[in-house]
């Protein structure tokens, strides 16, 4: 059966600028342009939002994610997606739910850069899609003003594209074909380099060197079906 899996960040796409860091530096041989301009990106929301105010919900949204990442086997090298994967989604998602409705989304003002990702990764993860477009119009708001992470929010547009049973837009989404990963169609492919480089995600290269490292499973030069 394909799996489709949510990776940024690690799933790739959704961690944090930090984490992403050092998954590129570890041997993947990533691009040293893009990690600059990533670092960069980052500084700049970082100093323009400072670090979070809310230390208690930032604790809280990293040991969520946490448990988001260990249901998925990540950095096992054995990615997963099982019953109980779901059940760790579907609590997340309730508690996620809590949050938004209590504090708003977590921008990197309230809760820091890396626990805001990662509230976009679980975010990414949530069996509740009817809610997850709904927040989009917020979320591309908050990017378009610098308030979250744009290359986080990129991989929820590519999941609810897929939902859609539509092409994806910035190369986010993978299947797993025959023991490799394999990217979901996308829309333009001839332009979808310069789509991630405006979203600060790594050339598409880079980003399959990434997902090789991190899932230990080799990336096909198949396309996948969105279906």
């Amino acid at each position: 059966m394909l799996r489709v899996w949510a990776l940024l960040v690690l799933c790739l796409g959704m961690a944090s600028g930090a984490k992403a860091q050092a998954t590129a530096a570890a041997g993947t041989g990533a691009d040293a342009v893009w990690r600059n301009d990533l670092a960069a990106r980052r500084a700049e929301l970082i100093k323009r939002n400072g670090a979070g105010t809310d230390a208690a919900l930032r604790e809280k949204l990293v040991a969520m994610y946490a448990s988001d990442q260990a249901a998925r086997g990540a950095g096992t090298g054995h990615p997963v997606y099982t019953a109980k994967t779901a059940e760790v989604d579907r609590q997340l998602t309730t508690e996620l739910k809590e949050i938004v409705a209590r504090h708003g989304w977590p921008t990197i003002a309230m809760v820091g850069y890396d626990a805001s990702n990662d509230a976009m990764a679980m975010l990414t993860h949530t069996p509740d899609h009817a809610w997850q477009v709904s927040l989009l119009p917020r979320l591309e708001r908050l990017a378009g003003e610098g308030k979250i992470d744009g290359s986080a929010l990129a991989t929820v547009v590519d999941k609810d594209l897929i939902g859609e049973g539509k092409l994806q837009r910035y190369g986010t989404q993978f299947k797993v074909v025959g023991g490799k990963m394999a990217m979901v169609a996308v829309e333009d492919p001839e332009g979808l380099d310069a789509r991630r480089a405006s979203v600060f995600l790594p050339p598409m290269k880079t980003y399959e060197e990434m997902l090789a490292h991190m899932y230990h499973l080799p990336v096909s030069d198949q396309v996948a079906g969105v279906r």
